[in-house]
């Protein structure tokens, strides 16, 4: 397998030096992927058709060992708005994510997964709320007007609710939102400036909620959809880590 450089930032016409002073803030969208070969293209697509002409650039954290890689950058030798960051190890998405905030200097970031899940379509409404005042907008799907299609069956579902309910009686940051364990939402980057996150697993939200400066939360609804392509990456192991990570948070 071919090898990648760490970390490869494209930045084109739309990077930030050239933002005037008042313009509308500059927007990083942080894409952790592993094994998603099919979605990188349509995600792409997506995400630039929702933002049109704010100033932006997408960057794959990717730890893939399926061809994903290769995909994502060839998008990114082609499309000046397209980073990849990619790892020959899986690190967790989680961590994924962290190593590629250490570099980014957008004043918005948007987290979001690259399996289709997350409509694009959200993500003008998660900066605006950023933009209107918020620290973290959370796309949650337990708030009103809110769905949950993307779990498949009853007890997948259950599992969600009954994690998401713990994480709100152990950590009371988490119960700013409905949607603590959301992997769908946009912070304002001077919120963990000096902060360490040391997530486990999957749970990037809880980090950012728990050890960064937040004082308001909001959140959004949204559909989670249906997978369009590759497979879930839930397993008992995750379940295992989702709490060890409570613990670790409970003691900060």
């Amino acid at each position: 397998m071919a090898s990648y450089p760490v970390p490869v930032f494209l930045m084109g016409t739309r990077s930030t030096k050239s933002m005037p002073p008042d313009a509308t803030p500059t927007i990083a969208v942080i894409v952790p992927t592993f094994n998603e070969r099919g979605n990188p293209g349509p995600l792409v697509e997506q995400v630039t058709a929702a933002l049109g002409t704010a100033p932006f650039r997408l960057v794959f954290a990717d730890d893939s060992t399926d061809g994903t890689t290769r995909e994502i950058d060839t998008l990114a030798r082609s499309n000046p708005t397209v980073g990849l960051n990619h790892s020959p190890s899986r690190r967790g998405l989680a961590r994924a994510v962290v190593e590629v905030l250490d570099h980014v200097t957008e004043s918005v970031v948007v987290v979001m997964d690259g399996d289709l899940q997350h409509p694009p379509s959200v993500v003008p409404g998660l900066i605006a709320g950023v933009e209107a005042g918020a620290d973290v907008v959370v796309a949650s799907r337990y708030v009103r007007g809110g769905r949950e299609l993307g779990l498949r069956g009853p007890w997948r579902r259950l599992v969600s609710r009954e994690s998401s309910r713990v994480a709100r009686i152990v950590l009371p940051p988490a119960r700013r939102t409905t949607d603590p364990l959301s992997g769908f939402f946009a912070f304002r980057r001077s919120i963990l400036v000096g902060t360490t996150l040391q997530p486990i697993g999957f749970k990037i939200l809880l980090e950012v909620l728990v050890r960064g400066r937040v004082r308001r939360v909001v959140d959004v609804p949204y559909t989670f959809d249906r997978r369009a392509r590759a497979a879930s990456k839930a397993s008992a192991l995750e379940g295992v880590r989702f709490l060890r990570h409570l613990l670790r948070l409970r003691a900060t």
